[in-house]
């Protein structure tokens, strides 16, 4: 059972039905148009929408919750750390192939031997953070506000909806109402 202040309950929509997806998806609207009216509110150059959304984003791939809070952040950090260490080579050293070779080799290692740390097990969570580097040209300050913020926007959208759930569809729906397509359990 989903208690709303409770942490520990680290779930996706994909473990519950309809009712629960649309409520979260209710909440992320919710959530993301006030997130949205924030930042043209405040016109700062350190409060960039898409920067939000992808720490929104994150924040449901890491899987909700505490863990999934902490996790998304932590990987979003390390993916600014490695996109900006490359963006920081590539200003010393001359670019060229073989530089874009080893420098994207070196650093997938990296991501993958991450990815085996609990803190940032989640990769897609990393690249999330080393894009937003490439994309921001390296405004490491502008990322670390916002993805952290996004990430706070992915949190008040999933307790938003799990709010709703409770109120309006707990026992109503049957998680197998919504899928559509499920693989075949691994063994």
């Amino acid at each position: 059972e989903i208690q709303l202040g409770d942490w520990s309950s680290d779930v996706c929509s994909s473990d519950l039905g309809a009712g629960f997806i649309f409520s979260t998806a209710f909440g992320t609207a919710v959530v993301c148009g006030l997130w949205t009216g924030v930042c043209a509110g405040a016109a700062s150059p350190m409060l960039v929408t898409w920067v939000g959304f992808v720490g929104c984003t994150s924040y449901f791939t890491a899987g909700c919750g505490r863990n999934g809070f902490i996790r998304s952040l932590c990987s979003n950090y390390m993916g600014i750390l490695i996109g900006c260490t490359i963006i920081a080579l590539g200003n010393v050293v001359s670019s060229g192939v073989l530089f874009s070779a080893l420098c994207t080799g070196f650093f997938s290692g990296v991501i993958c031997y991450l990815s085996h740390c609990d803190l940032t097990k989640v990769a897609a969570c990393t690249f999330m953070g080393g894009f937003s580097a490439f994309a921001t040209g390296g405004n490491w300050q502008m990322l670390m506000l916002c993805l952290l913020l996004g990430n706070f926007v992915g949190l008040g959208s999933d307790y938003l909806g799990r709010f709703f759930y409770s109120k309006v569809y707990r026992g109503k729906t049957d998680k197998e109402d919504w899928v559509i397509f499920k693989l075949p359990e691994e063994n």
